[in-house]
């Protein structure tokens, strides 16, 4: 009787979709300390629980086609798994409205919605026609990834352009670069492929060493994630893809290494 292969057990992390949810929760902490911001647990467990359904919910759409030909691992998992994960999402969305609409700050709220916004037009928008392979889906997956891990910064800061406005762009474009990598090697990868990963590398790294002369530990936990993603680009081929965009991922929580 065949049996299909389990996923290693350090796969199970990404799998679950619970890496998205650790990274932001670890910069919007980090994001407290250096620009100092009251941050509740409410407001902790609203940006984990969002980051969380969101995925989810967005690895539900790119299979939703029963014929679809799953692109990586974790596409494969979501196919085989749709059932568990509806109801994963199902729980996880209750959880988060409930704790949003009785805890969080109406301040926080208000703004929330706003970037709601952003996200059902994003869920709905790329997976749901053909726009999904287009250029713009992962900057707007950059911005929104941002705009929710800064959310409660932005909203308690006096002066939330002129205090935040460049530790925002310069964690998106980390993100973003984050994200285009991992692209590129959860599909079958090809020597362009690799060349063009290399060259948004090279871009993000020049400009975040840039952006690390204020000397600002914010932009130096950035620095050191841009760093490692470099490296790990530069000198990362023999690992496999699979374990490449797990520890793509984890180079996104160098703030541990600050605190």
């Amino acid at each position: 009787m065949f049996t299909r292969p389990r996923p290693p057990v350090w796969l199970w992390f990404n799998l679950l979709s619970l890496d998205a949810p650790l990274i932001a929760l670890v910069w919007q902490d980090f994001l407290a300390r250096c620009y100092p911001t009251a941050l509740q647990a409410t407001g902790r467990g609203v940006l984990g629980l969002t980051v969380w359904a969101i995925y989810l919910a967005d690895r539900l759409l790119d299979v939703r086609q029963p014929g679809c030909a799953p692109q990586s691992i974790r596409h494969k998992f979501y196919q085989q798994h749709r059932t568990f994960a509806q109801a994963l999402l199902f729980v996880v969305v209750c959880v988060d409205l409930l704790v949003a609409s009785r805890w969080l700050r109406p301040a926080v709220f208000d703004n929330g919605l706003l970037v709601t916004a952003g996200v059902v037009a994003y869920l709905g928008v790329f997976p749901l026609t053909r726009w999904g392979a287009t250029a713009w889906k992962k900057p707007l997956a950059a911005f929104l990834f941002t705009a929710g891990t800064f959310l409660i910064a932005w909203t308690g800061a006096g002066q939330p352009a002129r205090q935040l406005a460049w530790p925002a762009a310069a964690f998106c474009a980390l993100c973003l670069g984050n994200l285009l990598m991992i692209g590129r090697w959860s599909q079958a990868a090809t020597p362009q492929s690799h060349n063009i990963s290399h060259a948004w590398i090279w871009l993000l790294f020049l400009a975040v060493c840039l952006a690390g002369v204020r000397s600002s530990t914010w932009f130096a936990a950035i620095v050191f994630s841009t760093a490692g993603l470099f490296a790990l680009a530069r000198w990362g081929r023999r690992i496999s893809g699979d374990a490449r965009c797990v520890l793509a991922d984890a180079l996104l929580l160098t703030p541990l290494l600050f605190r």
